[in-house]
C-alpha cells in the first residue's frame, strides 16, 4: 500500500507543468520525451520553479494566518472559522472534511509535487546521462542546481509545516518507503539547498528562471535567495520555545547575514503567477469591510489599552485605535467602526473587528501582471539577525538589527535594548510588517517558536488523513484546549494575549 501510496504521489508530479506546456499525459514516458529535448526540459524545469514559489503565496497560507491571528472571520467558507475560532479548535483530519484537501492536504500536495518533479529532473541527468543543450551550449549543471534548490526548499517547508513526511530520491524503493521525522526532513533540505548553491557555483552566466517568461536571477541573487530560505527555515523549525532554545543561532546568523538584502517579489502575471494568499486576505465586501478583518492582535500591539477580544456587548463599537506614531498603521490598515461585513454576532462576537487591512491591496484583484508578488521580504533578513541576537544575549546588537529595519527606518519605532522589549518589538515587526509581505507561515512560525499563539492552535500539521488511508497508517491529529500542551498542540504559557507590551 505504501508503494501505491508512492504511484499515487508520482501520477501528480506534471500536473504544474501540463496547461503551460500541454503535456497530455502525467507519467514517466511523457517525462522522459519531455526531458529529451533542451527548450522543453528547461521549460519543465521552470514550471517546477514557478510551483515551488506559487506555494508559498497561495490559497493554503489563509489557514496560517487565522492560526497565528493575522486576520478574524466567523464565515465557515472553505473552513475558515475553524482557523480563527476561539477556544482553538482540533484540525479535522479526516476524508469526511471537504476542506481537507485545502487546509492540512493543500501544502503536502503542492510541496510534495515540487519534489517529485525535481527528482524526474536530478534522475534524468544523474542516472540516466541526460544532458540540456540549448542552441549548442550545455545547461545540464544548471538545471540541475536549480532543481536540488527546488527540492530543498519544498522539503523544508515540509518539514516546518508537518510532524513527518517521506524523504524520497530517484533511488527510492517505494516498497520500502517510509516516514521520516521532521528534523530528518529539514537537514535533508538544508544538504540540497547547500547543494544547490554549490552545483551553481561552478556555472558560468548561471540563470534561475522564477516562472516561465519572469524574473531570471543570478548567481549572486540566487546564492542569497538560498541563504534567505536556510536562515527562514532554521529559525522556523522549533514547534516550542523549549525546542528553539536548542538551536545554533550563530550558524543562523551567519545565513541572514549572507541572505537577500533586496525584495525577492517577482512581478506577477496575470493568471500565470500571482499571489493569491493576498487577493483573499485582501478582499473587501459591499460594505467596505475586509473579507478578512484585521485581527484585534494587530490592533493590540499598535495600542496595548486595546481589547485583545471584541465586546460582545452589541452595543459596543470600539473606537479606533491610539496611534503609536508609527506611519505604517494608517498605511496598512482602516478603521471600519461598525461595518463588519461577513462576521455574526451568533458565532461569537468576541472574534469581530472594526478594521480591515489595506497593505498591497489594488482594486479587490492581486490577480494582475506587474504587481509584487512578496515572496520573502529583505526585512525579514534583519528580523532574523535580531532574533539571533536576542537568543543569543546580545540585546545591544539586536536594537541595532532592529534599528535598520524597517521599525526605525519607517515606523520612527526605538526599542530599549532588554528582553523582553526585544521580543515585543519583534513580535510586533513579524505581525504587522512581514504578514503578507514574506508569504506564508512566517508569523505562525514566529509565535509557535516562542509559544505565543493561543493554547490550543495546532503547531504542527498531521499528516493528511487521504495520504494515511492510502498507506494504512493510524489518523490522527493536532489542536484543541483538550491536547494543550501535548505534542503538536500549543500550550499557550506565552499567549500573545497575556503579554506586557513595552518597547
Amino acid at each position: 500500500m505504501k508503494k501505491l501510496a508512492y504511484i499515487v504521489m508520482a501520477l501528480t508530479i506534471l500536473s504544474c507543468s501540463q496547461e503551460e506546456f500541454n503535456i497530455p499525459n502525467s507519467n514517466q514516458a511523457d517525462a522522459q520525451r519531455v526531458l529529451a529535448n533542451g527548450n522543453d526540459f528547461q521549460n519543465f524545469n521552470i514550471s517546477n520553479h514557478s510551483a515551488l514559489f506559487t506555494s508559498q503565496i497561495g490559497f493554503s497560507g489563509i489557514y496560517f494566518r487565522g492560526l497565528s491571528d493575522q486576520f478574524t472571520t466567523t464565515n465557515a467558507f472553505a473552513g475558515f472559522w475553524d482557523y480563527c475560532d476561539q477556544p482553538r479548535r482540533q484540525i479535522i483530519n479526516s476524508t469526511a472534511n471537504d476542506n481537507l484537501s485545502d487546509q492540512a492536504g493543500g501544502p503536502w500536495n503542492n510541496f510534495n509535487s515540487v519534489i517529485n518533479n525535481a527528482n524526474i529532473v536530478i534522475n534524468n541527468i544523474e542516472n540516466e546521462g541526460g544532458e540540456v543543450i540549448v542552441s549548442e551550449a550545455d545547461f545540464t549543471q544548471q538545471e540541475l542546481a536549480g532543481a536540488y534548490f527546488d527540492k530543498g526548499v519544498a522539503q523544508g517547508y515540509l518539514s516546518l509545516i508537518y510532524d513527518k513526511a517521506y524523504i524520497v530520491n530517484p533511488e527510492t524503493d517505494p516498497n520500502t518507503l517510509e516516514f521520516s521525522t521532521y528534523q530528518e526532513m529539514f537537514e535533508t533540505a538544508v544538504a540540497n539547498i547547500s547543494k544547490a548553491v554549490q552545483l551553481a557555483q561552478e556555472v558560468s552566466g548561471f540563470e534561475y528562471s522564477v516562472y516561465p517568461g519572469g524574473q531570471v536571477l543570478d548567481f549572486t541573487y540566487f546564492e542569497q535567495l538560498a541563504n534567505g530560505y536556510l536562515a527562514r527555515l532554521s529559525i522556523g523549525l522549533p514547534r516550542t520555545d523549549s525546542e528553539a532554545q536548542s538551536l545554533d543561532y550563530n550558524a543562523i546568523l551567519s545565513y541572514a547575514n549572507k541572505g537577500i538584502t533586496t525584495d525577492f517579489s517577482p512581478p506577477a502575471t496575470e493568471a500565470v503567477f500571482f499571489n493569491n494568499l493576498q487577493d483573499w486576505s485582501l478582499f473587501t465586501v459591499g460594505d467596505g469591510s475586509g473579507y478578512m478583518p484585521t485581527d484585534q492582535k494587530i490592533l493590540h500591539l499598535i495600542d496595548p489599552t486595546y481589547p485583545t477580544d471584541y465586546p460582545t456587548d452589541e452595543s459596543i463599537i470600539l473606537d479606533p485605535a491610539i496611534s503609536n506614531g508609527d506611519p505604517r498603521f494608517d498605511d496598512y490598515y482602516e478603521y471600519m467602526g461598525e461595518l463588519f461585513g461577513f462576521l455574526r454576532a451568533s458565532r461569537g462576537r468576541h472574534l469581530f473587528s472594526s478594521y480591515r487591512t489595506k497593505k498591497f491591496y489594488n482594486d479587490n484583484d492581486q490577480n494582475q501582471t506587474g504587481l509584487p508578488t512578496n515572496i520573502m521580504a529583505a526585512a525579514e533578513m534583519q528580523y532574523i539577525k535580531a532574533e539571533c541576537h536576542y537568543r543569543l544575549g546580545n540585546y545591544d546588537a539586536a536594537v541595532q538589527a532592529l534599528n535598520e529595519s524597517p521599525r526605525m527606518m519607517v515606523g520612527g519605532l526605538a526599542t530599549t535594548p532588554e528582553a523582553a522589549n526585544v521580543l515585543n518589538a519583534l513580535l510586533y515587526e513579524v505581525s504587522i510588517e512581514l504578514d503578507l509581505a514574506s508569504g506564508m507561515c512566517v508569523e505562525w512560525w514566529f509565535m509557535r517558536r516562542h509559544d505565543m499563539l493561543q493554547a490550543g492552535s495546532p503547531t504542527m500539521y498531521p499528516v493528511p488523513a487521504s495520504e494515511l488511508e492510502i498507506s494504512q497508517d493510524d489518523i490522527y491529529t493536532f489542536g484543541g484546549p483538550a491536547a494543550a500542551g501535548q505534542t503538536g498542540t500549543a500550550s499557550g504559557s506565552n499567549d500573545w494575549r497575556n503579554i506586557e507590551l513595552v518597547y
